[in-house]
């Protein structure tokens, strides 16, 4: 009778366990290296969409269609030198010319900022300043002023000196009555500190002041006349957004820059 063929003796049960689990990691590394690789190639394209592909599109199609705003919106005076741009007040402080609004940061466009004062805070009104005791002999520090009938205190102003003190200066270096209506935006400060704008009402309390000035200068600036001045304001008046928002306002820095165009400009400061 032949012999019958051995039969392999059955794996021990631990040995299957062990190589199904191996097996079990060999599969999740696998998943695991084709997931890295997946989200490599998917950085990868996003990076080519998002960090060149789609700034040279908007490059190029600022360039082409809007040059002018996508260069800052930049102006030039008669030298063709670059001294602002369209976007950012500036501080005028001759008489000679239009004054924007208040600003709490000097029109420094590396600080926008605004006065952070609400319409509810009396600081609103008479300024962000504080009360400083001197004790006799100490140092009055600068810009501080005298509190009547308070000896040795005195008034130290801050960045915002509130719409009382705006007030009174638009009124006094204009020539008007101190009862006279002013709009809110020559009082006030923006929201950003570098509004360039404002409003016709602001531009036409100014014109009586910088005919006077004008007319000192000589030369060609003695022919300019308040009417003059009103076409000035007309000719750089923007209406309302969409014809419903906001209100019709004045570029002051391009008014100015049209001004000397037109009548030259004053002597430099030494």
């Amino acid at each position: 009778m032949a012999d019958l063929p051995e039969q392999a003796e059955p794996a021990e049960p631990h040995e299957t366990a062990s190589h199904s689990r191996r097996l079990g990691m060999y599969r999740a590394l696998h998943e695991i290296g084709q997931t890295f690789w997946n989200a490599c190639k998917m950085l990868l394209v996003l990076l080519l969409i998002c960090g060149a592909l789609f700034p040279l599109i908007v490059y190029i199609i600022g360039q082409t269609a809007f040059p002018f705003q996508a260069n800052g919106s930049l102006l030039l005076n008669q030298q063709h030198q670059v001294v602002g741009s369209r976007l950012i007040g500036q501080s005028f402080t001759r008489l000679e010319y239009f004054h924007g609004r208040p600003g709490v940061t000097g029109y420094d466009a590396s600080s926008s900022s605004g006065s952070n004062i609400g319409p509810t805070n009396p600081q609103l009104i008479t300024g962000s300043g504080s009360m400083v005791t001197l004790q006799p002999g100490t140092p009055v520090p600068a810009n501080a002023t005298p509190v009547p009938g308070h000896p040795h205190i005195y008034l130290v102003p801050a960045t915002y000196a509130g719409i009382k003190t705006y007030a009174a200066q638009f009124r006094k270096e204009n020539g008007l009555a101190p009862t006279t209506p002013l709009p809110a935006d020559i009082v006030t400060a923006s929201g950003s500190g570098l509004d360039p704008d404002i409003s016709v009402e602001a531009a036409l309390l100014q014109v009586k002041r910088i005919v006077q000035a004008r007319h000192a200068l000589g030369g060609k600036n003695t022919g300019i006349t308040a009417a003059n001045l009103r076409a000035l304001i007309k000719k750089h008046t923007s209406g309302r957004d969409l014809g419903i928002l906001g209100e019709p306002r004045v570029k002051v820095l391009e008014l100015n820059l049209d001004l000397d165009t037109l009548y030259g400009g004053p002597p430099a400061r030494p």
